[in-house]
């Protein structure tokens, strides 16, 4: 029987819409393996296509050939439906459970009974169970995209549109309607740019996520980067400051003061707590600590902008002056204040008092040395009855 012209175009425009998804989406599956939808998508237009080309060759096919052909027929419609099931699924993040496996198991039974049951009746059976298996994708489908996902809401959409062409035909087929040739292959095709639309929708989405996750991390690593580096200057700080008194430490001093005399002289000044070990001895430590940081808040009222103070250790402190002809008088007024300082012990008043070493440091003379003189300076105060400034007379020491 000649098949109409109007007919092999539309069966012609049908296997190329089938092939090309088959390729495309198992292309883009082989190259995102994670991705089930694109699977699920090639499978369904491969039953589409085997669907398509039986049907042509049953109507030219001898008699010989009628029962495997309508069985390879019957497996495309199995695999087209089941594969849209599983797309259903797949959009929305889930998996079929155990009664649709169960469903998809029993829509190739007739195929399997093909050779001893009424092909007739095996048709009824395969249809049925088709139609079912595509209102439950419909289901699943509308079901995924009033939980939120968008993309399921476009599937539901297209398989809605493929169930009324199906059902425009098989109720055509019956005289019940008039017959449209190619519905079929126009439900697929909407189908299949459905799908393709709600992939790149997911696509989309899962893109701005990503911007958005990623923009995230980027904030919280600048928020952690800028919380180190803050701890770390913290760290860097502390590692420079005596904790107790506040002022800078041996490790500070000896680098700002080395920067400090490579470009001018100055003049150093050692500083030790008379009878400190008695103070700590007889009061205890909670006054010890006390009389350290009432000497540094005195000797640091006799600063300069651009001179440095720090605790040298223990009860030792140590400053560097500009090189000015009132050194010696300010070193004075700096031993005075510290003797008019008192500390609370008990409800008593302690009054401290400390000694003073001062030594001329010419630019870029050596440090250690000067220290060394200083500190010589300083005991011979000390040994000089304590509580006054022992200047140097060895002259500046130039390195």
């Amino acid at each position: 029987m000649a098949v109409p012209l109007q007919v092999q175009l539309i069966e012609a425009f049908g296997a190329g819409v089938y092939a090309l998804t088959l390729a495309s989406h198992a292309d883009l599956w082989w190259r995102r393996r994670e991705q089930r939808s694109h699977a699920w998508l090639a499978l369904s237009a491969f039953g589409a296509l085997l669907v398509n080309l039986t049907g042509a060759a049953i109507r030219v096919a001898p008699a010989a050939y009628a029962t495997a052909l309508l069985g390879l027929n019957m497996l495309g419609v199995a695999v087209a439906l089941i594969s849209l099931y599983e797309l259903a699924e797949a959009i929305g993040g889930k998996r079929p459970g155990r009664l649709a496996r169960a469903m998809e198991a029993a829509t190739l039974v007739p195929i399997l009974l093909l050779p001893v049951l009424p092909h007739a009746v095996l048709l009824a059976a395969l249809y049925l169970t088709g139609v079912l298996f595509l209102l439950a994708a419909m289901f699943r489908a509308a079901r995924h995209a009033r939980s939120g996902d968008p993309e399921s809401h476009v599937i539901a959409l297209g398989l809605t549109f493929l169930f009324t062409t199906l059902l425009y035909d098989i109720l055509s087929e019956m005289q019940v309607l008039v017959r449209v040739e190619g519905m079929p292959v126009l439900g697929f095709t909407v189908l299949y740019l459905a799908a393709a639309r709600a992939l790149s929708l997911r696509y989309e989405r899962e893109h701005r996520e990503l911007l958005e996750l990623r923009g995230k991390l980027e904030t919280r690593v600048q928020q952690r980067t800028t919380e180190l580096e803050a701890a770390n200057q913290r760290l860097e700080q502390l590692s420079r400051t005596d904790a107790l008194t506040g002022l800078a430490n041996r490790r500070c001093f000896v680098e700002a003061a080395a920067a400090y005399l490579r470009a001018s002289p100055a003049r150093l000044l050692m500083i030790d707590i008379d009878h400190f070990k008695r103070i700590n001895d007889t009061h205890g430590h909670e006054t010890g600590d006390a009389a350290l940081r009432a000497v540094a808040d005195a000797l640091g009222q006799g600063l300069r902008s651009g001179e440095l103070l720090a605790r040298w250790g223990g009860e030792e402190f140590i400053a560097l002056l500009e090189d000015a002809d009132d050194a010696s008088a300010r070193a004075e007024r700096m031993r005075a204040a510290v003797a008019a300082t008192c500390v609370q012990c008990g409800d008593a008043a302690l009054r401290l008092s400390a000694s003073f070493g001062l030594a001329r440091v010419a630019r870029g003379g050596a440090l250690d040395a000067a220290i060394a003189r200083a500190d010589e300076a300083l005991y011979r105060a000390k040994r000089e009855g304590r509580d006054r400034v022992v200047t140097d007379t060895a002259g500046s020491d130039a390195g």
